[in-house]
């Protein structure tokens, strides 16, 4: 019986020819992809013209940042600094009425630090819808985050 154990115990399964087929089976695929896409004809593809395709820096935009500073949430747009009061959000809603008036097309970016809440970037969506409603235009409001001083983007 004893003899019976050590033959039930020293039985191997060799998969190198396993291993083998299986490397043989990868190269076969990879040969048949490259010759598959080698047979396509070359197809001129068309340049995308949306503007969620163009590249950073070739359409124009108004882009206005909110940013917080020493604890006051500050507006800017094209270098203007707008407080946060009522006064000063006028002020941002006529400085864009009046870029909007020259190109009622141009989208808008809202640039906000990440650190601050919605409740701080949404008078500066409320300025702008404001402002389109002056000039009688619709308009694209793109809103973005800041990175932080240490956070990831």
């Amino acid at each position: 019986m004893k003899q019976a154990l050590a033959r039930i115990s020293a039985i191997d399964a060799d998969l190198t020819p396993l291993i083998d087929l299986a490397f043989l089976l990868i190269v076969f695929f990879v040969l048949v992809a490259r010759m598959s896409g080698e047979q396509l004809p070359a197809i001129p593809l068309p340049k995308p013209t949306d503007v969620a395709a163009t590249p950073a820096g070739t359409a124009r935009r108004l882009a206005v940042n909110v940013l917080s500073e020493d604890g006051a949430v500050v507006f800017t747009l094209g270098g203007e600094r707008f407080l946060a009061d009522g006064s000063g959000l006028d002020r941002l809603a006529s400085a864009i009425a009046q870029r909007l008036r020259s190109d009622p097309s141009v989208p808008v970016d809202i640039r906000a630090d990440r650190s601050l809440a919605y409740r701080a970037v949404e008078p500066a969506i409320d300025a702008i819808t404001a402002a389109a409603a002056n000039v009688g235009t619709r308009v694209t409001i793109r809103v973005c985050a800041l990175q932080g001083e240490g956070g990831a983007p």
